[in-house]
């Protein structure tokens, strides 16, 4: 994906260095771990291209890489990314849903977990 550097030059990254997507002033952000950059698009455009890839949106203002989501904090309502440096925000209406995905990663996990060490045995 090509995206713009706080410069003006261009920049292609990753899909998978990819945390989320936000909007701010008719401006959209591609935020990874290096940093924030500009994508000249539309957030609802984002949202049709990347539902089908774990991305999604969980308030007006970002759609969000749930693969790369570290932790949910319930009290501020937020999700964070890289070690808690990175955050997106929740709306209620989409919480649940969150705490469903969330909680089914955290199954497969431990399903993985017990996995591996049967095998070890």
């Amino acid at each position: 994906m090509r995206v713009l550097q706080n410069d003006g030059s261009s920049l292609d990254i990753q899909e998978e260095e990819i945390l989320y997507f936000s909007s701010y002033k008719n401006a959209i952000f591609v935020h990874t771990k290096e940093g924030e950059f500009v994508l000249p698009t539309t957030l609802s455009d984002l949202w049709v291209a990347y539902k089908g890839k774990g991305f999604e949106r969980l308030d007006r203002s970002n759609v969000v890489s749930l693969s790369n989501v570290d932790s949910y904090d319930a009290e501020r309502k937020i999700v964070l990314f890289n070690q808690g440096e990175q955050f997106a925000t929740v709306s209620e209406s989409n919480e649940a849903r969150l705490k469903k995905h969330l909680a089914g990663r955290k199954k497969d996990s431990s399903q993985e977990e017990n996995k591996d060490s049967n095998n070890k045995q």
